[in-house]
């Protein structure tokens, strides 16, 4: 059986104005990256430097891609990637709550009679929503990833052992913090 292992890496970008002030931006605000969020992407980049990445992934929000270009230039495997931007990889859209506090939503959520987490302002994504863009996502990234890399295995190779671990493995909430 052939087989193509696949690694991925999740990073949130770092933090923004509307982050440090407690604003929603979802999907409406393009905001830039702070310099407390740059000081992140940077110390990130050299957190993950010695993992080999083969394809670069990012939202086309302009904080998401300042963050990946910081991990990009620490890293030796990305030398000649190019950033693939892509808008299935938006964070949630928050409609008309977009730019607003975080407790404003919660109000308009218990306004509304529903709890917050579950709570989709008007032209907001529900969680569905997110879910089906984000297996979109998976789908087209998996398959542009099996044309690219698919060749690189002879068509007889059985893999019985396991892959090489990434040199740095991570376990939930084991991010850097300021």
């Amino acid at each position: 059986m052939k087989v193509l292992n696949v690694g991925l890496t999740f990073v949130r970008h770092g933090e923004t104005p509307h982050n440090k002030e407690g604003l929603l931006q979802g999907q409406a605000i393009d905001s830039p990256l702070s310099e407390t969020g740059m000081q992140q992407a940077e110390a990130v980049g050299q957190y993950l430097k010695d993992v080999h990445f083969t394809n670069v992934f990012v939202s086309d929000m302009l904080r998401a891609r300042q963050t990946a270009e910081a991990i990009m230039k620490h890293n030796s495997s990305c030398l000649g990637l190019r950033m693939m931007c892509e808008p299935l990889l938006k964070e949630k859209s928050f409609g008309v709550a977009e730019g607003r506090c975080v407790k404003e939503m919660i109000e308009m959520a218990k306004a509304a009679g529903q709890s917050f987490p579950s709570f989709t302002p008007p032209g907001g994504e529900t969680q569905e929503q997110v879910k089906e863009r984000v297996k979109k996502f998976l789908e087209k990234m998996l398959q542009q990833l099996g044309t690219e890399h698919w060749h690189e295995h002879r068509q007889d190779e059985t893999l019985s052992t396991p892959p090489e671990t990434s040199p740095v493995e991570g376990k939930p909430d084991d991010g850097v913090s300021f």
